[in-house]
């Protein structure tokens, strides 16, 4: 069936991850804050001081990310986030627009731009992968 999701990998957030999303601009999920933000830096002179600004974009973060698809390849994810407030609640089985409409519902959403999360979801899920590789090859070696 179509309809069947299978597990493909499944990653726990525990520290800060960053990834680049424009000419000067990251993406970056902050744990410890509980906060996901954008930093944006500049500098208009080489002799001048590098400027950076960063704006709270999701007033949460994903600590633990799900990733199902099935066999066309649609994805679907399973997800745990906790506020910046502390609270802990989860996300069943769903696609991205979906998360988003429920962040919102929650008003943990501050600069409503979805492709945002599509990138943080796409972003702990890479990086988990990542690390469990070079876990594997650390035990081959």
């Amino acid at each position: 069936m179509t309809d069947d999701y299978e597990l493909v990998t499944h990653t726990i957030v525990t520290k800060s991850m960053l990834r680049k999303i424009g000419e000067n601009q990251y993406l970056k999920i902050v744990p410890p804050e509980k906060i996901i933000e954008i930093s944006t830096i500049e500098q208009t002179k080489i002799t001048e001081p590098i400027v950076q600004t960063d704006e709270i974009i999701i007033n949460a973060y994903p600590k633990e990310v799900k990733l199902f698809k099935n066999q066309n390849q649609d994805t679907k994810y399973e997800t745990k986030w906790e506020t910046i407030t502390g609270e802990i609640f989860d996300i069943p089985s769903s696609n991205v627009k979906t998360i988003y409409s429920l962040l919102q519902a929650k008003g943990l959403i501050v600069v409503d731009n979805i492709l945002n999360l599509s990138n943080i979801l796409g972003m702990v899920i890479k990086q988990g992968s990542l690390e469990k590789k070079i876990e594997t090859i650390k035990e081959e070696i």
